[in-house]
């Protein structure tokens, strides 16, 4: 078959499509992190002082860094779906590098501790939880990462790699957001510690998984 023959062919099966826009894969993520706020908080309660509308700052603290970090993910990995030349979203790395503040706060705070001498708080390192938080937070994540890529799978990522830290990252930000409207702990440590390794297991299993997905 000649070239112009081939060309005719191709021509031939072409058929509209649909435009892809990045903002219906931001809003059904964000839809989806609302859902799974609602199922933690209807399964599981929220905190005496969030129902009060008195949260303690630390919880204010997390939830809007995890919140930042969710939604710039979310929009990136979205964007990714949608390849641009010459149009970079690095929005997400700086809300990762603001959201890292929170474990080196509590590192520089250990380091104090010790070399002061004094006596932790009660509740400061209690690590309890733990269990409940990588439970709870990577059950909610697989809920929002769910969605994300069911939404991928329709588009085009060329950097399957990158989209799968993306997606990792936006869901285990937002799943660990839905559990902190539950836990308990008003412990930087635990905080830094806790929710950033959640944070990180979620972001590494969406680079493991999510490539193989989304290929095309």
């Amino acid at each position: 078959m000649s070239v112009e023959r081939t060309i005719e062919a191709l021509v031939a099966d072409l058929a509209p499509v649909t435009p892809l826009r990045p903002r219906r894969g931001l809003a059904l993520t964000l839809a989806a992190a609302v859902l799974a706020c609602s199922a933690v908080i209807v399964v599981f309660g929220l905190r005496d002082d969030v129902r009060a509308l008195a949260p303690e700052p630390v919880v204010i603290i997390r939830c809007l860094l995890l919140a930042v970090l969710g939604c710039a993910s979310s929009h990136a990995a979205t964007q990714a779906a949608r390849p641009m030349v010459g149009r970079a979203n690095n929005g997400w790395a700086w809300a990762l590098a603001a959201a890292l503040t929170v474990p080196a706060a509590a590192l520089l705070l250990f380091m104090r501790l010790m070399w002061s001498g004094a006596a932790a708080g009660p509740g400061d390192f209690d690590f309890s939880l733990t269990p409940w938080c990588f439970g709870i937070s990577t059950s909610a994540a697989l809920l929002i990462g769910g969605a994300l890529v069911l939404w991928l799978r329709g588009g085009a990522p060329t950097n399957l790699a990158r989209a799968g830290w993306l997606v990792g990252l936006a869901s285990g930000a937002f799943g660990t957001l839905a559990y902190s409207l539950h836990c308990p702990s008003n412990s930087i440590y635990y905080v830094g510690l806790v929710y950033s390794a959640t944070v990180a297991l979620c972001a590494v299993l969406g680079r493991l998984v999510v490539p193989r997905l989304i290929r095309w």
